[in-house]
């Protein structure tokens, strides 16, 4: 059965999953939610019919443009800047469909441009600019690496910082804080400061006479 299925949407929250088969169904779409959770990510995947999945596509469109018809300017998305409501464009699997639009909507008034030429673009871009850290975050890298040579705990705390730490979007998502590049980076300082320490124990413990 499952052959005649394709993916429709992936969404990380269960109760908007469950929200999105529960509209599916009251449209007479037919459809499934599969839980994709891992130790690494949470996702739950909604699939319908291969010959039902452009009529979903439209469903949902219209649905979200007439709730956008709706929204007020206290909205969120109304307060960010140029570059926040592109960064909503370029990160669409982490956005609901009603932010992805709403922004595009948003840019449009204000005579940007949001045409899929222009977000590939931008996306080249994104990907040129996350390939290596921005100079502030070099320091702090250097940093990392010099206090974890000094087998100090400090070094060990910066570089599981950098690998861990996660921010909460506007929508309630939540992702990584560093780049994947500053996340590498901070596995490395992690590892190698713990590394160092447990040598530098090792020795100490050594030259205490018993």
């Amino acid at each position: 059965m499952e052959k005649t299925f394709t993916t429709f949407k992936t969404m990380p929250d269960l109760d908007q999953a469950k929200e999105m088969k529960r509209f599916l169904s009251k449209n007479n779409i037919r459809s499934f939610l599969n839980d994709n959770h891992s130790t690494e990510k949470c996702e739950f995947e909604i699939k319908v019919m291969a010959s039902d999945y452009n009529s979903a596509s439209q469903l949902v469109k219209e649905s979200t443009e007439k709730m956008i018809e709706k929204v007020t300017s206290d909205y969120c998305l109304y307060s960010f800047s140029q570059k926040q409501l592109y960064d909503v464009l370029l990160n669409e699997d982490v956005w609901s469909d009603f932010d992805y639009l709403l922004a595009k909507k948003i840019l449009n008034e204000k005579g940007l441009p949001t045409d899929s030429d222009s977000i590939s673009r931008l996306r080249e871009e994104k990907k040129k600019d996350t390939a290596k850290p921005e100079s502030s975050q070099i320091l702090h890298i250097m940093g990392g690496y010099i206090l974890a040579l000094m087998g100090g705990v400090a070094g060990i705390v910066i570089g599981f910082l950098m690998w861990n730490s996660q921010r909460q979007m506007p929508n309630g998502i939540t992702v990584f804080s560093y780049s994947e590049v500053e996340r590498r980076h901070g596995r490395i300082i992690f590892g190698l400061g713990i590394l160092i320490f447990v040598i530098v124990l090792s020795i100490r413990l050594r030259q205490i006479p018993f």
